[in-house]
Parts: C-alpha cells; sequence; structure tokens
C-alpha cells in the first residue's frame, strides 16, 4: 500500500467554539474573495477586511494565504469523499459493475467543479503548488482504498498488489481527466470527459478485469 504523504496542518486547530467560528469566517471570506478574483487574486488583508477580523487572529491558525487555499481544498475533497462513500455503499457483484461506478465516481468529481468555480480554481493550480499536489495524493490514495475496500471480494487474492496498483493509476488518470476538462468551456469539456472514460474503460478491460476471480 502506498504511504499517505505528510500535509501541513494550520498553526493552531480551533477548540472553542468562538475560534471555531472565526476560522469558519476567515475560509468563507476567502471563498467569497476566491469567487470574485480567483485564487491567486486574493490577499490577506482582503480575506481579514471581508471576514470582520484581524490580520493578527488569521495568523492564529495560517500561516499564509496558501494554507487558507489548503484548508479550503481539502474540504472540498472531504466533501467529494462523502458522496463518493454514498456511491460506494452498494458494494458491486462485478468487476463490469465496479468500472460503472468508478466512472459515476469521475462525473461526479467533474459536476463538483463544473458548478463550483472556487473548487475548480483550485484543482487547476495544483501544478504548481506542492501543498496542494500533497493534499490531492493524499486523497487519490484514500479514494483508491475506498475503492479496493467496496470491491476487495471481486479480486482473487494473490492480485491484491496488482489491483490496488490499477486503481490507483485509473483513479489518477481520472483526476488528471477531469482537470483536463475544466479548462474548458462546459461543451467541450464534456466531449473530452467522455472521451477520457472511453480510454479508461478500455484500459480497465486490460488492467483490471484479468485480476478477478472469473479469469
Amino acid at each position: 500500500m502506498a504511504r499517505t504523504l505528510p500535509r501541513r496542518e494550520p498553526v493552531r486547530a480551533p477548540i472553542q467554539k468562538r475560534s471555531q467560528k472565526r476560522v469558519e469566517l476567515i475560509l468563507n471570506a476567502a471563498k467569497k474573495l476566491a469567487q470574485e478574483k480567483g485564487t491567486a487574486g486574493i490577499k490577506m488583508g482582503d480575506i481579514a477586511k471581508t471576514a470582520g477580523v484581524t490580520m493578527g487572529s488569521i495568523y492564529q491558525y495560517f500561516p499564509n494565504k496558501r494554507a487558507i487555499v489548503a484548508e479550503l481544498a481539502t474540504a472540498y475533497l472531504d466533501d467529494n469523499t462523502r458522496k463518493n462513500q454514498e456511491i460506494l455503499s452498494d458494494r458491486p457483484n462485478s468487476l463490469a459493475e465496479l468500472s460503472r461506478t468508478t466512472v459515476k465516481l469521475v462525473n461526479q468529481y467533474y459536476d463538483l467543479g463544473r458548478k463550483d468555480p472556487v473548487a475548480s480554481d483550485i484543482w487547476l493550480g495544483y501544478a504548481t503548488d506542492k501543498e496542494l499536489q500533497t493534499i490531492d495524493a493524499n486523497d487519490t490514495l484514500r479514494n483508491r482504498d475506498a475503492v479496493f475496500a467496496a470491491s476487495k471480494h471481486l479480486f482473487r487474492e494473490e492480485a491484491y498488489d496488482r489491483a490496488n496498483r490499477a486503481l490507483l493509476l485509473i483513479i489518477s488518470l481520472g483526476g488528471a481527466a477531469v482537470a483536463t476538462a475544466l479548462q474548458h468551456d462546459e461543451e467541450e469539456g464534456r466531449r473530452i470527459l467522455d472521451d477520457a472514460i472511453e480510454m479508461l474503460l478500455a484500459a480497465w478491460d486490460v488492467s483490471i478485469l484479468p485480476l478477478g476471480h472469473d479469469t
């Protein structure tokens, strides 16, 4: 199993309700500003002003803007994970059914980015931000583990390691396809994602199906 990569936490995690409320105000302000300017265009001073808090209050919990964006990224991915868990709650009865479930996961991830421009902006920033890359890598591992846990019964025991590697690649390719599709308008993005899903299904036939009990 791949190791979990470390990620930086806020300076101080909020414990008291008042502190939790202050962090919520900061994050909501950052999200509001990101909707208007994109994450690259927001500044700590603007976040403080919009949230109605002092700069010192922000630095109690976040060392810089990148940490705030990272926290927003984590929140989006956690929300996506909860939705994934709903889809995976019905255990698939075959690897062919699992492939359809995986397509649902890819489409859900794309829909989240398409509907929320802040999520899309953050995900497109993965390429240039190492902390976001770490968060994304951890999330990919988490999703892989969830898919494997829901489908472990479909694989031959001696193929477990290969199944985990193959699922990690499929999920990683799906995430990359979503990032590419989100760089285009909705109509073209949908076409790109549909083409990518066809490629993923072809890869599935080669890399996943041979690992099942029926082969």
